[in-house]
């Protein structure tokens, strides 16, 4: 609860919206994701275990060519960051590049630096590839709560009727030296087919995603010959709905939730639970963007 007040006060001060800026905010929470406080290898996934956190982040054109994108972003992997990313766009081609920060993840680690990075190429109405990565700079670890967080996309999408269809591949990953002697990595990786369908004056555009996700948390202790890993494979169902309630104001929801899910705990199988609230598993967005220009 101190972390999120910290990271309110963060958004208060530093990113208050501003006339002509297009903003949104999200709430997320999930329980396909291990336990934080886990030390060691757990036998059994719960499902009970539900992170969550907001985001808030903005972007508005700066001239004709450039769009300044920041704000403030919660993942369950990736915890919080905050960035400022410059885009420059010309007919064919989108690049991106700005700082980002690690915020307030650890007590001994308030803020960690990193860059982030983006490159787009199209050719409109018929295809695109992109390319987004972030990374944290600087030493890997020097005392207990330092850390490390990596995220890399790739996107290929083309386009049909009313609607764009992608593949993509996305990594995430936070290492983290709990103690002084224990050294954890919490990472995701994800195989993705979307669909994004949308018509003409009709204020709903859906998503549809078919992914294979997979989760893991892995322990390296100072001093052992191999590590221990905790690892949930799920294929995943998404939809993502946004609303037009009216000029400048958007509601977003996805959902995303698995339809079959397995793992294991250092070779064996973990068990999942077979009845209660931890059956379902799932991920939960939900949230509004205005445009602070037609809201005018």
């Amino acid at each position: 609860m101190k972390k999120f007040i910290f990271v309110l006060l963060f958004i208060t001060i530093f990113l208050i919206p501003v006339s002509g800026m297009e903003i949104s905010t999200l709430f997320h929470i999930s329980d396909i994701s291990f336990d934080k406080t886990d030390t060691s290898t757990v036998s059994t996934f719960s499902g009970t275990y539900y992170p969550w956190g907001i985001s808030i982040f903005g972007k508005d054109n700066i001239s004709d060519d450039i769009i300044l994108k920041a704000g403030v972003f919660y993942d369950p992997i990736l915890r919080y960051t905050t960035f400022t990313l410059f885009e420059y766009q010309h007919s064919f081609f989108k690049l991106g590049l700005g700082p980002f920060f690690g915020l307030f993840n650890t007590a001994q680690t308030p803020m960690k630096s990193g860059i982030s990075t983006s490159v787009q190429v199209e050719f409109p109405g018929f295809i695109y590839a992109s390319l987004k990565a972030d990374s944290s700079i600087g030493s890997r670890f020097i005392k207990a709560g330092d850390y490390i967080q990596e995220f890399n996309e790739i996107a290929i999408g083309y386009y049909i009727p009313n609607a764009i269809c992608s593949f993509s591949i996305t990594s995430k990953s936070f290492i983290t030296k709990q103690t002084s002697t224990l050294e954890v990595d919490d990472s995701f990786r994800e195989y993705a087919f979307k669909i994004d369908m949308f018509q003409k004056n009709v204020p709903l555009r859906t998503l549809v995603s078919f992914a294979y996700q997979t989760v893991s948390r892995t322990y390296l202790v100072s001093g052992a010959t191999s590590t221990t890993e905790n690892r949930l494979n799920s294929l995943i169902l998404g939809t993502n709905f946004t609303f037009k309630v009216s000029d400048g104001i958007e509601l977003i929801t996805n959902m995303e939730s698995n339809i079959y899910s397995f793992g294991y705990s250092d070779a064996t199988p973990l068990t999942l639970a077979n009845s209660g609230p931890g059956v379902f598993l799932f991920r939960l967005t939900t949230g509004v963007s205005l445009d602070l220009d037609l809201l005018k």
